[in-house]
Order: C-alpha cells, then structure tokens, then sequence
C-alpha cells in the first residue's frame, strides 16, 4: 500500500459514507411520509445530523489509523511538514483547540442572528436558522474534524510516540482546509440569511411547494358513498398538548373504518390543541373511537411548520410586513417586498378550485373529512392585517391596490367578492388613516409602491 492509494481509499471512504447518508435521509423521508413517523424524520434531519457526522470521523480517524499502523510507515508526502511525531503532536493538538474556537463563533454567530431576525422580522422566521442545513453542516464538520484531530493527537501520545501516523495526520490537513472554507461558506451564508431578500425568497419557496400538494387538482375523482349514522359525539383531547404539525389521513381513515364510523375533524395543521380542545366530530352507530385512537394520529410539537400547512408561510409573509410597519421600524418597502412575495403565492392558486377534504376507505366510502385550506381564509389571511396596519403607509396602499388588479381577472368567479371586500376594506381603512394630503398619491395601483 502507497501513502497515495491508501489515502484515495480514505476519500473515496467518506464520499461513499456521505452519499449513503445522503440515501439513507431520503428512504427514510419518504418512508416516514405520514403520521407519527414524520416526527421521526424531524429528528434526524435536524438532530441527528451533527451526530451522525461525529460518528463517521470516529469510523473514519479509526480506519485511518488502523491503516497507518497495518501497512505503514508511509513516505511521507512533500507537501507535508510535520515529518516527526512532536510535529504531529503539536499539529493536531492545536488544530483540534483551533476547531474548539470555530465551533464557539459558529454558535455565536448563529444566536445573533436569531436574535436580529426575531427582533426585525418575526419570531416565527427563526425556525430558518435554526433548522439551517448550512449551520448543521458546519457545525458537524468542525466536530468531525476535532474528532480525528483528537484521535490522532491521543494515537501520537500513546501507541508509539516514535511513530508519525502519516496518513492520519493528511486526513486532518485535508479536514483542515476543507473546515476553512465552509467556514467561508457559514459567514456568506448567514449574510445572505440575514437580508430580507433571502428569507421572503426562502418563505416563498417553501410555501409554494405546500401550497402545490394541497391545491393539487384531484386526478381520479371517485363517487363516495356518505354512510347513514345512527348519533354524532364530539372527541375533546385528552393527550398531552401541542401545536398540530401534521396528521395520517390513512391511518385517521383505517381508524373509522374499523368502527364503522366517520371522523370529521374540527381541528386543523397549525392549531394549538389543549386538554379538553374538541378534535373530532364522530358520526356512528356502532363505537366510538377514543381521544387518545383519534390522537395517535396526530404530529404534535411546540411549534408550526410547512408541513401540510399552507397558511403558514403566508402567516409568516404578513408578519415581516406587520413587522415594518410597526413604528419601531417604520419599514414601508419591506411591506411591500414581503406583498409582493405574498402576491405571488396566491397567483399560483386562485385559479384552483378549494382542495377536497373527504377521504375515503378502499370500498369508496367517505370516512374522514379533514382540512380547511380554502382560498377565502387565504387570502383574508395574507392581506387584511396587512391592510390594517398598513392603511397609513402611501407605499404599501399602492402596491396593495396593484395586487388586488392583479388577482381579480385571473381568479375564480366565486372568489372575486372576497378582494372586492378586501378593496373596499382597503379603501375605508385608508379614509381613516391616511392624511389628507396623501390621499390623491395613494389612490394610483403600482407594482412598486413608490419606487
């Protein structure tokens, strides 16, 4: 074995590592689709992560070293300097105080920017940051790399201070170089998250996937049979509380069936439910399913996500714009921008007709109705409290009243009466607020506010 293969085999090693992880996340994503299990991929995607990184540089510092002591000693490399063992002691052990110091300033840096985004913006925006895949990343990596530089400063200490393990101590330069730049990339990164810019962009990405899979036209429309019902109870919850994240229609629609009954639910994704929060309408004439059957089905957490939640990104769109016009911040263009995202979404939907919200069993017959996804709560969602607080603002008037031309002739005709009643909701708020001498400005549509 030559210093050169050996250390080929290595990279090829974590490559390969990385790749299955990379495969492993997404089987587990699509196989944890639904119910409870989505937890479970919460977990790994936004918990395990840093772990997992860990354990592949224990793996990979250990087969390095298992190399280095197996078929070595290697010629050492001519762009590596540390050629004796006090070299190579010195070189890891400040590499792995100096990752130390890089874990800490990520940290840092990340809380400050949680704290500028929640303050600016709206807490609700955090969850970006934290569940950063760059900050994951990042982090991960500086522990991997303490990791082998540990392993091999203990390995030039221990099992033979005569000895340099050659190909180790090449995996810490690379890991060494490789952690200069993500941390480049981590400072760019954050940079960019911080403008407004990227997170409505984020928001809006996001939001439009969601906001897809729910308004997704029905393909293979099936005729259901609505069974007849002797008596109707209402389930009141009685499992721990929380903030509806997600829901298993499948299991929701096993569970009716198997009591012969139908489940209409009164809660929704993105509703915090308590003890004794009524979650169910049960239409039966046999038994009734249970708080805690009705519950199992259930993703509760402590706070929203995209996840079957199509209001959510559009929540968070209304709060940066509630945010600047805030008189703390008086931000009327960022208002704006953050229309403009909101706008955009609703475009892509109004032309759909609402999302069917009864679920049948293998034998067509209608045992879930769940979901209230309509695009009148929508659109009232995204623009009236932006409307109230914005009432005032020349800017924010204008680009309200160009995006209500441009909803109305793309919509569909049962919708239209809601913009009409948001634009007349528009004009009296501005009548009371706005003054006098503004009043002619204001009256004009334009895309840009002002410019």
């Amino acid at each position: 074995y030559s210093p050169g293969r050996a250390l080929v085999l290595v990279v090829a090693y974590i490559c390969l590592c990385g790749r299955a992880l990379s495969v492993v996340f997404e089987t587990v994503v699509a196989f944890f689709s639904r119910g409870h299990r989505f937890t479970a991929v919460q977990v790994l995607q936004h918990k395990a992560l840093r772990g997992l990184f860990v354990i592949g540089a224990l793996l990979g510092a250990r087969l390095t070293l298992f190399i280095d002591h197996t078929h070595g000693p290697f010629t050492t490399p001519r762009w590596l300097i540390i050629t004796d063992p006090d070299a190579a002691s010195v070189f890891t052990g400040t590499v792995a105080a100096a990752m130390l110091s890089f874990v800490a300033m990520v940290f840092s840096t990340t809380f400050i920017a949680i704290q500028l985004a929640g303050a600016q913006y709206s807490p609700r925006v955090v969850r970006i940051f934290v569940r950063s895949r760059l900050t994951h990343v990042t982090l991960g990596l500086f522990l991997a790399t303490f990791v082998v530089s540990m392993t091999a400063l203990l390995d030039t200490r221990g099992r033979d201070p005569e000895r340099v393990p050659t190909l180790t101590v090449c995996v810490v330069v690379i890991l060494l170089l490789v952690t200069l730049v993500t941390f480049v990339w981590f400072v760019h990164g954050m940079s960019m998250v911080l403008r407004i810019q990227y997170l409505s962009a984020r928001l809006t990405r996001d939001g439009r996937t969601t906001l897809c899979e729910v308004f997704a036209p029905c393909v293979d429309p099936v005729q259901a049979t609505l069974p007849e019902h002797s008596r109707s109870v209402e389930v009141r919850h009685t499992a721990p509380s929380g903030v509806v994240q997600a829901f298993s229609r499948r299991g929701l629609v096993d569970l009716a069936a198997r009591h012969n009954a139908t489940i209409e639910l009164l809660i929704d994704t993105g509703i915090y439910i308590g003890t004794g929060t009524p979650i169910a309408l049960v239409h039966t004439s046999g038994t009734v399913p249970t708080a805690e059957e009705i519950a199992a089905h259930f993703v509760l957490g402590h706070e929203r996500t995209m996840y079957q939640d199509p209001g959510f990104a559009l929540r968070q769109l209304a709060d940066i714009a509630i945010r600047a016009l805030s008189p703390a911040v008086n931000d009327p263009t960022t208002a704006a921008q953050a229309v403009d995202r909101i706008t955009d979404l609703m475009a892509g939907i109004v032309h759909l007709p609402d999302p069917v919200n009864w679920y049948t069993d293998d034998a067509g017959t209608a045992r879930l109705k769940a979901g209230r996804a309509e695009l009148e709560r929508l659109l009232v969602l995204s623009y009236s409290e932006v409307i109230r607080y914005g009432a005032d603002a020349p800017q924010v008037i204008r680009r309200l009243r160009s995006a209500f031309d441009l909803l109305e002739p793309i919509m569909r005709p049962d919708a239209v009466p809601v913009v009409a009643e948001l634009r007349r909701t528009l004009e009296r708020a501005a009548l009371d607020a706005l003054p006098a001498a503004f009043t002619q400005l204001s009256a004009d549509a334009d895309a840009e506010g002002l410019g």
